[in-house]
């Protein structure tokens, strides 16, 4: 079963070029991925109703990236594209469903760390691949894995288990219908503990707290905060079994200080244990803000989606465009901007350069590092490398795909296979409000050739083992 992992770890470690001396220590990355949060519910992308200091303060203390994106419009995709470096036309996991998983034919990025020497670990919501497949996270280059596997076990913040690499960690606390352990508070714990326990060496923490997804639910000494501070909506989820909120404003808004809060006790983490000079801490979410449903009135009350056309699910900007932050004291200047378009298949080839570990030729990769832009194009002793296209797809039922390109400034958007390509200036109209493809008629013929070439056939699904039905009330 690791005889794929072994041979990829003998493989990069073989062909790793620049392995540091050993008194110039790589770094330690931590990479926090929040779950269906929108740049706009961040006070750094101009937030007003939600309290996020602790990221804001990431925002001023390092670099903002105001161009971004993720890997996809919904999770799974998203991430895949995240962990293996290849764009949504070619990475494993194409769409949601646990039937969708990594397999031992695929890499992942902490696969490539840790044949650089660093501990891995994943907490939180993963996503590629549920117990029992060749997707788990521990089968896919992660030392330890605590959280959730099935993303549909990530909707619940006060499920009866949580993940504990290959078996069940049992949360007393929320038998028999109780709620009694926030999970979201319990994955953090074990993260800390995680740093604390692997300081000693370089480690990749991949940081995965499924807030502010919903279910709405949050315990009352955060929702505190904010009771009585918005009108009081009623979020009644249709789903069975799932949570509504009373107090629907408050409840997100909680949720989403309560994230920042635990970002804030990891940077307090850091500089208690003296490693905050020598860590680059990046965030992120893995799409844009959740719109559809009854939970449309929490993207237009907090603007979620900063403005933009769309949210999770769709390909306008508000689905796919992302915070991203990256802090590392002493390397990457204070309060900086960037306008690159960077996204999610650049993480990879990023974090490899700053851990020293160098990609073998077998491994293919559909991003570039962006080191030169994180730590300046002289630091880095070369140009910041821009991608001619960068792309995105979503099976949408019946054959159908949506799917995103972007050239430059130029968007282009297909709702489905059959309609034609809907073709934005990004540069003069940002929130894709007029459609230009019949007046740029070259543009547009640019990017239908790229689009004959841009992916290959998904792989067919792998059955669930898992029963149908409530699998994780």
């Amino acid at each position: 079963m690791y005889l794929r992992l072994q041979l990829v770890v003998l493989i990069l470690a073989s062909l790793t070029a620049n392995h540091v001396a050993a008194d110039e220590r790589p770094p330690n990355i931590i990479f926090i991925l929040a779950d269906d949060l929108g740049h706009g519910h961040l006070g750094c992308y101009g937030q007003k109703q939600i309290q996020t200091p602790h990221i804001d303060r990431l925002a001023k203390e390092g670099l903002r990236f105001t161009q971004a994106y993720a890997g996809c419009t919904v999770c799974a995709p998203s991430r895949s594209v995240l962990m293996t470096g290849l764009h949504t036309g070619h990475c494993p996991v194409r769409n949601n469903g646990g039937q969708f998983v990594m397999r031992d034919e695929d890499h992942s990025v902490a696969e490539v760390l840790k044949s650089a020497g660093y501990a891995t670990g994943c907490f939180g919501k993963w996503g590629q691949g549920d117990h029992g497949s060749p997707g788990e996270a521990i089968k896919q280059g992660f030392d330890e894995h605590f959280g959730y596997l099935h993303q549909v076990h990530a909707h619940f913040y006060y499920p009866d288990f949580l993940w504990e690499n290959d078996h069940k960690f049992p949360l007393e606390g929320n038998a028999d219908g109780k709620h009694g352990q926030y999970a979201h508070d319990v994955i953090m714990q074990r993260a800390d503990d995680f740093i604390r326990r692997n300081q000693a060496k370089p480690f990749f923490l991949y940081l995965t707290p499924t807030i502010p997804h919903v279910e709405l639910a949050v315990p009352e000494d955060s929702l505190a905060k904010y009771r009585g501070k918005f009108p009081k909506q009623l979020i009644d989820d249709p789903r069975p079994g799932y949570i509504d909120a009373e107090d629907g404003y408050a409840t997100y808004a909680a949720m989403i200080s309560r994230l920042d809060d635990g970002v804030g006790r990891i940077m307090a983490q850091l500089k208690e244990l003296k490693l905050d000079e020598n860590t680059i801490v990046f965030f992120s979410s893995d799409n844009g803000a959740q719109g559809s449903g009854p939970w449309q009135t929490l993207v237009t009350f907090f603007d979620g989606t900063g403005g933009l056309r769309g949210s999770k699910g769709d390909m306008y900007e508000g689905g796919i465009r992302t915070p991203l932050l990256a802090r590392w004291p002493g390397k990457i200047k204070p309060g900086g901007i960037s306008d690159l378009p960077a996204y999610f298949p650049d993480v990879l080839p990023t974090l490899a350069e700053l851990a020293h570990a160098k990609i073998p030729a077998c491994l293919r990769v559909d991003g570039q590092s962006i080191v030169p832009e994180l730590l300046g194009e002289k630091a880095a002793g070369r140009a910041q490398f821009q991608h001619e296209f960068l792309y995105w797809e979503l099976p949408a039922g019946k054959g159908d795909h949506q799917i995103a390109v972007r050239k430059g400034n130029w968007k282009a958007v297909r709702r489905k296979n059959a309609l034609p390509l809907e073709l934005y200036d990004l540069a003069t109209d940002p929130k894709e409000t007029k459609d230009v493809a019949t007046e740029q008629p070259e543009v547009v013929a640019k990017i239908e050739a790229f689009l004959k070439t841009c992916r290959v056939p998904d792989r067919p699904p792998i059955p669930e083992k898992l029963p149908a039905g409530k699998k994780y009330q």
